[in-house]
C-alpha cells in the first residue's frame, strides 16, 4: 500500500470512537502519526492509540473539552499540547460533534452552547490555532453531515450547526488558498454501527427506503472520503462538501 501521508501528523479531534476512530486507524494506515482528541473518555482514546501503535504506526491522544469556554484558548492550549510531542500539524479533521436532540425548552442555553461551541466554533478556532504552523500542501476536513441540508426533526440545532460549518469550509477555503492550505467537508449519512437496526429500528427502515443503495453507508466509506480529500490526489479540490450518503441526498 502507497503510505500517502508518511511522515506527516493529522489531529483527528472527536477520535476515541465511532466514524474519528475510523478515520484515525484509517489515516495511520496509510502512515501518518495520528494525534487522538477525546473529550472525557480517556481509557477507549488510549485502547485506539495502543491500535495504531499494534499496527507499526504511531499516535498519541490528547484531551480538550471543545464544548465551553474561551475557545481561543482551549484551541491554541490544545495545540501547544501537540507541539510538545511533534513539530507541526499537517492535517486537521474536525469531527468532534454533539449531536443533541434539540432541548423541550427552546430557550435551553446549556444544549444550545454545547451544540454551537463544539460543532461549529471549535473548529473555527482550532484552525485558527493552526494559522502559526500550516504550510503549503496542508489540508483541512470538516465533518459535516446532510442534515445540514436535509434536517432531521428534532435536530434543528444540530443541522443548523452543521450548514454553519458547511459556510464556514466555503469560506476558509477562500481564506487559506493563499497559504497553500485546502479545506473541504465531508457530509455523512446515517453511518452504520453495531445495534444501530435495534436501536432505531424505525429510522434505519426509513432510510433505506429512501437509499439508492438501500442501506446506511459504513465508517469506513466515509473515511476513505477523508483520506482522499486531505492526499495530494485532491489538490485541486478545496471549498467543496462531499456527502457520503449512497445517494440518499439526491433520491
Amino acid at each position: 500500500m502507497i503510505k500517502r501521508f508518511e511522515n506527516k501528523v493529522a489531529l483527528v479531534t472527536g477520535a476515541s470512537s465511532g466514524l474519528g476512530k475510523e478515520i484515525a486507524l484509517k489515516l495511520a494506515q496509510e502512515g501518518a502519526q495520528v494525534v487522538i482528541h477525546y473529550k472525557s473518555n480517556e481509557k477507549a482514546a488510549q485502547e485506539v492509540v495502543a491500535e495504531i501503535n499494534k499496527s507499526g504506526a504511531k499516535a498519541f491522544s490528547i484531551k480538550s473539552d471543545l464544548s465551553k469556554g474561551n475557545l481561543d484558548e482551549v484551541a491554541e492550549k490544545l495545540v501547544s499540547k501537540i507541539l510538545e510531542k511533534v513539530t507541526t500539524i499537517d492535517y486537521l479533521v474536525n469531527n468532534a460533534a454533539d449531536q443533541s436532540l434539540d432541548p423541550e425548552d427552546p430557550l435551553d442555553d446549556e444544549v444550545m452552547n454545547s451544540i454551537m461551541f463544539t460543532n461549529v466554533l471549535a473548529p473555527q478556532a482550532i484552525v485558527k490555532a493552526c494559522l502559526n504552523i500550516f504550510k503549503p500542501g496542508n489540508a483541512i476536513v470538516n465533518i459535516t453531515s446532510v442534515e445540514a441540508e436535509h434536517p432531521f426533526p428534532n435536530h434543528s440545532l444540530y443541522a443548523s450547526s452543521k450548514a454553519a460549518l458547511t459556510r464556514y469550509t466555503e469560506l476558509a477555503a477562500v481564506e487559506l488558498a493563499a497559504m497553500g492550505v485546502r479545506c473541504n467537508a465531508v457530509a455523512p449519512g446515517l453511518v452504520n454501527r453495531d445495534g444501530l437496526d435495534k436501536s432505531w429500528p424505525e429510522g434505519v427502515k426509513k432510510w433505506n427506503e429512501r437509499s439508492p443503495i438501500k442501506r446506511p453507508v459504513t465508517a469506513s466509506e466515509v473515511a476513505k472520503t477523508v483520506s482522499f480529500l486531505l492526499s495530494d490526489e485532491a489538490s485541486g479540490i478545496t471549498g467543496i462538501s462531499v456527502s457520503v450518503d449512497g445517494g440518499w441526498s439526491v433520491a
